[in-house]
């Protein structure tokens, strides 16, 4: 013998009951997938911010970079129209060490503010960064 439900026997169907679940249940996945999402968005979002941070990074130190080097060369110049003279006649080793230790000043000094050169360079190419920077977002999404 097999049961029946008792609304099999009645002619009643659960036309609205299953029509509750399904609603129910479709509620249920749109926001599971609402909230996935969103988490994606939200990762998505913080890698591009993360990639604009080092870009921004890199473009300083390049500017930065740059500027050293300049000051250098410029410094590098100004020691050259002072006449060698003096008790002793410079060595090798000498000459080797001032350059280095010019560089190393030029360096900190750059990184310190320098003349004002990397700033002007960023200021100016931070522009272009940025443009780079929209369209990698936009590729993303």
């Amino acid at each position: 013998m097999q049961i029946q439900p008792l609304s099999a026997g009645l002619g009643v169907t659960n036309s609205t009951y299953d029509a509750a679940a399904s609603a129910a249940e479709h509620a249920k996945f749109s926001e599971e997938l609402r909230k996935v999402q969103q988490q994606a968005e939200a990762s998505s979002s913080s890698q591009t911010d993360i990639e604009a941070q080092k870009r921004r990074e890199k473009l300083k130190e390049a500017c930065e970079g740059f500027e050293a080097m300049f000051m250098n060369m410029m410094y590098r110049e100004m020691r050259n129209t002072v006449p060698e003279g003096g008790l002793f006649k410079k060595s090798n080793a000498m000459n080797i060490f001032e350059d280095m230790r010019d560089t190393e000043l030029m360096k900190v000094a750059a990184k310190g503010g320098g003349i004002g050169l990397a700033d002007m360079l960023y200021k100016q190419l931070s522009p272009q960064v940025e443009s780079q920077i929209k369209e990698l977002a936009i590729n993303k999404f």
